[in-house]
């Protein structure tokens, strides 16, 4: 009986994980059909503020927040929102699965920023995780000299270190427990940052073809469940299981770009892949076990 909600929570977070792969690969059909990243991460903070708010509306969950709080999660939102046009981006230039690897390097460098900002110890089970995480990358990555293929992982890059900043960010500023909230606020910011971004530009670049629509349409309707997702999986197993579990977005976004998209992968770099996700499972969990030994001590 008491082991049924946290099953429960474990599979609504891997289709979670499973949703922001979607999300991944399916921008890719998007772009195939002409759309561009700027018009597609548009729609999809459009989509997702709107699907958020009325979640939360009919769920009767608090909207609003304390005005520090509610600024400081609008900021984030426009750190935030870069970093996924910069993800976004990189799938239009390299392999899905390649480009969620070195995005997946972000939990290193928050724990690196950390350790930098005096956060926290750099203790040896981060130091493990970095230099594994690293040496798996450095596997996994093939550059071929192509000026695209160098370019998205740049991409990827940049989102990795954005996503550590607002993560190191988050944590200092922001003193509330109502993440459904900041999250509403976050997309309230970035949705406007990319609507005045894509008028400024005069980018509406919409898919030309039935396949690009499928993608365009799909994109925001995954990303919506997989936030979604996360944030009902963390209400039955924590935000430490479901942090762990979500570790099944870069193997999700690998199989899937294969099935979906025949990006292939090949031996070397699956298992630098493997390094890398092994890596970042490990930095999470002890990174898991040290805030549980923190409350306890408390």
């Amino acid at each position: 009986m008491n082991q049924s909600p946290a099953a429960i929570g474990y599979i609504i977070v891997i289709i979670g994980a499973l949703a922001f792969a979607g999300n991944n690969v399916f921008a890719v059909f998007s772009y195939e059909s002409g759309t561009t990243p700027l018009t597609l991460i548009t729609g999809r903070m459009i989509f997702t503020l709107v699907a958020l708010y009325l979640i939360m509306k009919f769920s009767r969950l608090a909207i609003p927040l304390p005005k520090r709080e509610r600024y400081a999660a609008l900021g984030l939102g426009v750190l935030n929102g870069t970093m996924a046009y910069c993800l976004m981006s990189a799938f239009n230039h390299v392999a899905v699965g390649l480009a969620v690897l070195v995005f997946y390097l972000y939990p290193m460098l928050t724990g690196l920023g950390a350790w930098a900002t005096g956060q926290e110890k750099l203790n040896r089970g981060l130091v493990a995780g970095l230099v594994g995480g690293f040496a798996g990358l450095a596997l996994a990555l093939e550059i071929t000299g192509d000026s695209a293929n160098a370019l998205g992982v740049g991409f990827a890059a940049l989102a990795s270190v954005l996503m550590a900043a607002t993560a190191l960010l988050s944590a200092r500023v922001l003193k509330t427990d109502n993440a459904r909230s900041v999250t509403l606020h976050m997309h309230i910011s970035a949705a406007a940052l990319f609507v005045i971004a894509s008028v400024v530009v005069g980018d509406l670049s919409l898919p030309q073809t039935t396949h690009g629509w499928v993608g365009y349409i799909c994109v925001p309707v995954f990303y919506t469940v997989a936030v979604a997702s996360f944030f009902a999986g963390i209400a039955h197993i924590g935000a430490v299981r479901a942090s762990l579990v979500m570790n099944l977005e870069p193997v999700g976004s690998i199989a899937m770009g294969f099935v979906l998209l025949g990006q292939v992968l090949t031996p070397r770099q699956l298992l630098g892949a493997a390094i890398v996700i092994g890596s970042v499972t490990a930095i999470k969990w002890l990174g898991g076990k040290k805030q549980v030994e923190k409350v306890k001590a408390d």
